[in-house]
């Protein structure tokens, strides 16, 4: 393998970084959202997971709708949802943690939450001391992916880390087809971690991050 480049691997955090079939883990935190948007707007539970899956579907997050349409304070949103007594994080995976650990180069998490959840989340798999940074949705001014600006902030994130920002050397991954379009255009090479998905923007399609080691040398 041709390992010469300097490769910078951006993950993001929930259902890529841990699989499908841990999907426990996101349930747990949808249920705080859903809590969250029934306290704010006086819905019964019913109505706001509704709410909560037409905001995610419409504005790429719930939260985006929230500051939208009622004008949510973000902060408020994440202290209500992180709070750990209610919330579920994935299990160490000698499996995972290995593929992680084989990867050259740099890895950060390109995540649409708020930090706080996901070191946690990395700490509990034990994947934390391989990470080189966590790029939040705080530090995209509240403004996530599939934004552009979400993707420039990257970028010049990279940068500020004197980090040698080639497009061709970053690696993305993500579990949500809309979220790789602009990484696509800007050159990256795209990965959907999904299983049984396809999408035109991306490069390699692959059910979980377990099957990484099936593209790697494709890649390298």
């Amino acid at each position: 393998m041709n390992t010469s480049k300097e490769f910078i691997w951006l993950f993001d955090y929930d259902l890529t970084l841990y699989t499908s079939e841990e999907r426990y883990v996101l349930d747990s935190l949808d249920k705080r959202i859903t809590e969250y948007v029934q306290k704010t707007l006086n819905e019964n539970f019913e109505n706001a997971s509704r709410i909560r899956k037409e905001y995610l579907a419409e504005y790429g997050t719930t939260l985006a709708g929230l500051r939208i349409c009622h004008g949510v304070l973000p902060d408020d949103f994440f202290d209500f949802i992180h709070v750990p007594e209610y919330l579920i994080y994935p299990p160490f995976s000698k499996e995972r943690k290995a593929i992680l650990e084989s990867l050259p180069g740099k890895k950060i998490v390109f995540t649409n939450g708020r930090a706080d959840w996901c070191e946690a989340g990395l700490l509990s798999m034990k994947i934390d001391s391989l990470f080189d940074a966590v790029f939040d949705l705080k530090a995209m001014d509240w403004e996530g992916k599939p934004a552009s600006s979400a993707y420039e902030k990257m970028e010049s994130f990279l940068k500020n880390l004197n980090m040698n920002v080639c497009s061709k050397n970053i690696v993305f991954l993500d579990d949500a087809c809309r979220n790789l379009q602009e990484a696509k255009a800007k050159g990256w090479t795209t990965v959907l971690v999904a299983p049984n998905l396809k999408d035109e923007f991306a490069d390699y399609s692959i059910s979980s991050i377990l099957d990484l080691p099936q593209i790697l040398p494709s890649i390298l």
